[in-house]
């Protein structure tokens, strides 16, 4: 046998392999059940499909996550809707668009949801902008005292995805070792 032979029997080999290793693709859990019965029910459930579409993205389904949320967002274009799209996207890892979202659910809300800020943290965490990410730390931890204590921070955050909970701790250690006053 030729050495490309063996090198493409071997490279074969190990990709059959890799692909008997990976995890099965999750087609349905009882939530997303509910939430297809829900969309098959009213086409026009803009909640459904936000809701179904932070599922999806959990589950690693990222093109039909974001086909549901352009589906939401068109049904309903407003902030707390834009800033649950950047959630998914944040959990896609697609994190210019996540921090799109954010940017345009605070301005809407002229800065005035309680979510504004941390989400903002996340989105600028995700994109390396460390800078603002800590400066809307500060002004998240402004609106809710409770994010400037680690302790509070854990229990603020305990069901968030480990990806949501990494970025907000890591700014938080960051912040309180070099900002908080």
């Amino acid at each position: 046998m030729t050495h490309s032979r063996f090198a493409c029997l071997y490279l074969a080999l190990v990709m059959s392999a890799a692909a008997a290793d990976a995890p099965a693709p999750i087609k349905t859990t009882p939530k997303l059940e509910i939430l297809n019965k829900q969309i098959a029910e009213n086409a026009d459930n803009y909640q459904a499909y936000s809701n179904r579409a932070y599922v999806l993205t959990l589950l690693g389904r990222k093109d039909e996550a974001r086909a549901d949320l352009k589906k939401a967002l068109a049904l309903h274009d407003k902030p707390q809707m834009h800033n649950r799209a950047g959630w998914a996207y944040f959990n896609m890892g697609d994190y210019a668009d996540a921090v799109r979202e954010f940017e345009l659910a605070a301005k809407l809300s002229d800065f005035q949801a309680h979510y504004d800020y941390y989400s903002l943290v996340l989105g600028y965490w995700g994109t390396g902008d460390t800078q603002k990410a800590l400066e809307n730390y500060q002004m998240a931890v402004d609106k809710d005292p409770r994010l400037g204590s680690y302790k509070t921070l854990l229990e603020r955050t305990i069901e968030w995805t480990p990806l949501e909970q990494r970025a907000m701790h890591e700014i938080y250690v960051l912040w309180s070792k070099t900002w908080k006053p």
